[in-house]
């Protein structure tokens, strides 16, 4: 059905070429912005968790390299599989011990006098992996090596990212607080 304006004929809707020339150009542009929506819908927030548990990462490490600063020993206990990986520093007025259990890290104060910064502290790190090695010069602990990663799974692989290793020694700031 034609209408008639004048000497030239109009047309009331589309032929099947130009639809399937409009439904294949469409689907060529949702091809080239899936990478984008898949950016925004995935990537970004995997991102934003890795780096959530990079910053409570450094947070942990902060409070280990201070408590390691004043310290006058250090060692390491529980290398059984039934008791975490814990790390021991004394410290003049007690004990602070560090300790790493599916995807938690516990700092416990014992001993001594208490205030609000030698309190029991918690932090929680689901994909992240800790591990503390005490450097020893003859019986005593000297240094502690720590290595952290965070473990990201996609497609069915375990990645490591954010890898830090820090070194720190035992009673570098010792003289200077006493």
């Amino acid at each position: 059905m034609y209408l008639f304006c004048g000497s030239v004929k109009m047309r009331r809707g589309y032929l099947l070429v130009e639809m399937l020339v409009t439904i294949f150009v469409l689907a060529m542009v949702m091809v080239t912005l899936d990478r984008f929506f898949r950016t925004f819908t995935y990537d970004l927030p995997r991102d934003s968790r890795l780096i959530q548990e990079n910053s409570t990462f450094n947070n942990v490490v902060s409070y280990i390299r201070a408590d390691v600063a004043l310290a006058k020993t250090l060692s390491q206990a529980g290398d059984d599989s039934n008791e975490p990986n814990t790390l021991l520093v004394e410290l003049s007025n007690g004990v602070v011990s560090y300790k790493s259990r599916n995807g938690r890290i516990l700092r416990s104060f014992v001993g001594g006098a208490t205030s609000a910064a030698s309190g029991d502290m918690v932090w929680s790190v689901p994909h992240g992996r800790i591990e503390w090695r005490v450097w020893s010069k003859g019986k005593t602990g000297c240094a502690v090596e720590i290595s952290t990663c965070i473990e990201d799974k996609s497609f069915g692989h375990i990645r490591k990212k954010m890898a830090n290793n820090n070194l720190f020694f035992a009673g570098a700031l010792r003289e200077t607080a006493e």
